[in-house]
């Protein structure tokens, strides 16, 4: 298999592309060092793109992120973004499909659906969780997001810390609008992955947004699963792990990831 040359990086519910800072930096910092100890590494170049996607698609945004797909890249999608990533893929033609996708902090679905149909229910948040958050975020905006960032973060090793930072790179306001974050809420309440073939999912140990049983269900089902020993926020706490484990997927030979691989 040939390297994958580009990188895309979508965020995810309430948190703009900034989020991705440290990784592209351990990105940047990797392949430098790499290049100046091995010849073989001296000719790789990695294309790494953010696009903000804050709005559902739209038939625009659509046909200009379609363009970031084709063999050479690897998309990597962050909790919402991982579900918008899959159904924008899975709409492609095959030759703007990306050549690999992996879905970071996410599995199938957000939430469980109360009226579900799906053949295989894989685990996933209650839905009157989501219900329940969705609601206050209604009566009031600013404060259900800063429960999220506190949410979100509680499932690291120093929760403090990684919300200390996490705001450093995002403010301490949102980005969007409330009416943009409540189509989002409604896209983590409906959207569900076909999951039409194996897929990849890299998830945190103890990620406070993902049902625990997660990671079982989805082995079983024959998909392929790589585990952090992080969170939710492993674009902040665990930039560094997630650097080298891309590059390695996108390195020429590189494969998806074994199912009891851990990082």
């Amino acid at each position: 298999m040939a390297a994958l040359t580009r990188l895309v990086l979508f965020n995810g519910w309430g948190v703009d592309a900034r989020v991705w800072q440290p990784l592209i930096t351990s990105l940047t910092c990797h392949l430098a060092s790499h290049q100046t100890s091995s010849l073989h590494m001296q000719e790789r170049r990695l294309e790494i793109l953010t696009p903000d996607w804050p709005q559902p698609a739209s038939e625009a945004n659509t046909t200009h992120l379609s363009e970031l797909g084709g063999a050479h890249s690897l998309w990597l999608g962050w909790s919402l973004g991982a579900l918008r990533a899959e159904a924008l893929a899975n709409s492609l033609p095959a030759e703007k499909k990306p050549g690999a996708r992996i879905s970071l902090a996410m599995g199938p679905r957000f939430a469980q659906s109360i009226s579900s149909c799906s053949q295989v229910e894989f685990p996933a948040l209650p839905a009157g969780t989501l219900t329940t958050f969705a609601n206050a975020f209604t009566r009031s905006p600013e404060a259900s997001w800063q429960h999220f960032l506190r949410w979100q973060a509680s499932g690291e090793a120093d929760a403090r810390d990684c919300l200390k930072r996490l705001r450093a790179l995002i403010g301490t306001r949102a980005s969007c609008s409330p009416t943009v974050l409540s189509a989002g809420l409604n896209e983590l309440a409906t959207r569900v992955m076909t999951l039409s073939r194996p897929e990849e999912f890299w998830l945190g140990k103890h990620d406070p947004l993902l049902a625990p049983d997660l990671t079982a269900a989805l082995r079983e089902q024959g998909h392929h699963v790589t585990e952090f020993d992080g969170g939710h926020c492993l674009p902040v706490s665990r930039h560094e792990t997630l650097a080298e484990a891309l590059l390695k997927r996108m390195a020429p030979g590189g494969s998806r990831t074994c199912q009891s691989e851990n990082f």
